[in-house]
């Protein structure tokens, strides 16, 4: 069983998106070029067949990165939900929210949250503006930890 703390819920962050923005930027320099020497040699058409295809893997990446971008939104907002749910818990039972673990990073009924020793089963109503939290006991003894920088 894995729990997640809340510093590595809050910073998670997502460097493939830096890759593919890099990718893209460089496929912006390398149309640039080759419009300049498309229209340089307008006679030779190698320069126009590369232009073309740089601007179809263009709009192909700049579709990828769309998609990406509405994933890591999607992405942002669970977790945000499941950061709210432990600051609300950790508020509510006294304790620091680093003291909160949670289970999973989208909220769901279902999900765990660890509190020092304690396991909780945070069961979110109809509406998913309330939740209730239950003790559990985990079957699995062996739990592991994921913190921030991991």
């Amino acid at each position: 069983m894995t729990f997640y703390s809340y510093n590595y819920l809050v910073h998670q962050n997502n460097n493939h998106t830096l890759v593919q923005l890099a990718a893209i930027g460089i496929i912006i320099l390398i149309i640039a070029i080759l419009s300049w020497l498309w229209y340089r040699h307008k006679t030779d058409l190698k320069y126009r067949g590369l232009f073309i295809i740089m601007v179809l893997l263009l709009l192909l990446l700049v579709g990828i990165q769309f998609n990406e971008w509405q994933t890591i939104k999607n992405s942002f907002n669970q977790k945000s939900q499941v950061t709210q749910i432990m600051q609300r818990v950790a508020k509510e039972k006294g304790v620091r929210k680093t003291a909160v673990w949670s289970n999973t990073s989208s909220v769901s009924s279902g999900m765990l949250i660890k509190v020092h020793d304690h396991i909780y089963n945070v069961t979110i109503n109809t509406d998913g503006n309330s939740y209730t939290l239950t003790k559990a006991t985990p079957i699995q003894s062996t739990i592991n930890y994921v913190k921030e920088g991991q």
